[in-house]
């Protein structure tokens, strides 16, 4: 799934990084450090939406947050953003489907209020989408979301994850499609 995504989507990804360098001029890459199985760490890449040095641990709304680039602003209603998650989950890394992957600071900012529970969600690997995410869940409901990812943890199948991602293409698609008209 990930190589013949990254090979079918390799001429979206070169127009992508040059949108983004030529815009700032800053790197194409964002890199972060996300929780995984067991509480491991991975090295997470997606293109860079936001001005360098603008990521924050504190989740907020993109239409508020004037850090993020115009071009960032496309690839995240487009999700085009997420595309680079696929050599994560072609390394073994991620999951196409699975609890998202929170950064490490993140983790421990919810592992102070809801310690066991939270870590029911490290029994599986984490994925590009999952249960929260085809929810609309953010981490801005962190309640909601580890309620969806426990969910998920309990209820896993192939079939079940079937549905999941295509429900995520549905909605990736309708985003896109709004996106390219302007809504």
């Amino acid at each position: 799934f990930a190589a013949a995504g990254l090979l079918v989507l390799s001429p979206a990804i070169a127009v992508i990084a040059a949108a983004i360098k030529l815009e700032d001029g800053g790197p194409i890459f964002y890199s972060q450090e996300r929780t995984a199985t067991f509480g491991d760490t991975f090295t997470v890449y997606k293109f860079r939406s936001m001005v360098p040095e603008g990521e924050s641990v504190e989740p907020t709304e993109d239409d508020e947050n004037d850090r993020i680039t115009r071009v960032g602003r496309f690839l995240r209603q487009s999700h085009l953003d997420e595309i680079p998650q696929l050599w994560s989950i072609l390394i073994g890394e991620m999951s196409v489907v699975g609890p998202r992957a929170v950064w490490t600071e993140e983790e421990e900012q919810y592992l102070e209020t809801a310690v066991d529970t939270w870590r029911k969600r490290w029994f599986v690997k984490p994925g590009l989408t999952g249960l929260a995410q085809v929810n609309d869940v953010t981490g801005a409901n962190p309640d909601e979301k580890l309620r969806h990812d426990l969910q998920y943890v309990k209820s896993q199948s192939f079939t079940y994850d079937i549905k999941l991602v295509t429900r995520q293409i549905w909605m990736v698609g309708t985003d896109a499609y709004n996106t390219f008209r302007g809504d």
